[in-house]
């Protein structure tokens, strides 16, 4: 198993509902004993966004509120990108999708991937007109652009087919649904955890030692028998039996 960060984060597009339903996750499962770590609250100032992201990329247990202006995002579709990229998808992400995010329609899915692949046009038309040496930063929004264009319509496809339950349905339970499935993924990746520690434990190591073998000042133990000798030249065969071979002075 990969090893995820042990945290619950959020991953959802800034202000209006979106940001509104994310405040209510929040009161709910910190009122259950689940602290979720979000951007304002713990990115720091002057903290590195994409560090950040990359840490949702890592996540065991990411809440994704999937809306319209999350799939128009570019940072909220690299950490999308990012948590499908670092495997077990499906296993990792606890979507709740808004009623405007277009994701059950096929025509309109293939909206989102019109507006990539129009957000990457748009990008290379402009950087023709710019020297190649003065492009620093601007290749890597051409490849995140490359990336969630790649990627949108299937990773759309896989949240469409989650019964993720609607907004309403959440709130009517105060997330209980939520709080049980994160609290189950977590317990189990304790167990995974513990389980895997458990395996790699090293075993225990001492002296060179056979079946039964003992060997002492750097000889070697054979089968049952115990080979050793001494400073003085003296050799000692085990099981009772000795040899001594002593050197004349």
């Amino acid at each position: 198993m990969q090893d995820y960060e042990q945290t619950v984060f959020v991953s959802y597009a800034w202000g209006g509902e979106r940001e509104e339903i994310v405040n209510q996750i929040d009161k709910a499962l910190e009122e259950r004993g689940i602290k979720i770590t979000r951007d304002k609250r713990d990115l720091g100032y002057k903290g590195s966004i994409k560090e950040f992201m990359e840490r949702i990329g890592h996540g065991n247990c990411v809440i994704v509120v999937v809306s319209d202006k999350y799939l128009r995002s570019p940072n909220c579709m690299f950490e999308l990108v990012e948590i499908a990229e670092n495997k077990q998808f499906h296993d990792r992400i606890f979507p709740i999708v808004l009623a405007d995010a277009d994701i059950y329609d096929p025509v309109k899915r293939l909206g989102y991937v019109k507006h990539w692949e129009a957000k990457r046009a748009e990008l290379a038309a402009a950087m023709k007109d710019v020297d190649p040496a003065n492009l620093q930063g601007i290749r890597e929004d051409m490849d995140l652009y490359d990336r969630i264009r790649d990627k949108i319509s299937g990773l759309a496809s896989i949240l469409k087919d989650m019964n993720s339950l609607t907004p309403e349905m959440h709130q009517d339970s105060n997330f209980s649904v939520l709080y049980n499935a994160l609290e189950k993924r977590m317990k189990e990746s304790h167990k995974q955890e513990a389980e895997m520690a458990k395996d790699a434990k090293p075993t225990e190591s001492g002296r060179n030692k056979g079946d039964n073998v003992s060997a002492t000042n750097g000889s070697i133990g054979v089968g049952k028998i115990d080979i050793g000798g001494d400073v003085s030249g003296n050799i000692v065969i085990g099981n009772n039996n000795q040899i001594n071979s002593n050197k004349k002075k």
